[in-house]
């Protein structure tokens, strides 16, 4: 994963959620971009704050480019009636 690879995806319009999966075995939904910053040599995961009616970081995580194996979108999920 480059840098530019990340920041496409964080701005992508509309914004499709997606899976972060660490060679350490750590998963991490990105769910709202606005959290997350994509630098030159890592990546700053926001984790959200449960409950929170506005999307806030909890607190943040980096990660080394070199350490994520790979990027999915995350399934779209049902539409409510």
């Amino acid at each position: 994963m480059q840098p530019q690879e990340m920041y496409d995806l964080l701005h992508q319009e509309p914004f499709q959620p997606f899976r972060v999966y660490l060679k350490d075995g750590r998963i991490f939904d990105i769910r709202y971009p606005d959290l997350n910053r994509a630098t030159v040599t890592s990546f700053l995961i926001g984790i959200p704050l449960v409950g929170a009616p506005d999307p806030r970081a909890e607190r943040a995580v980096y990660v080394a480019w070199e350490n994520i194996t790979r990027v999915e979108p995350l399934p779209q999920s049902a539409p409510t009636y």
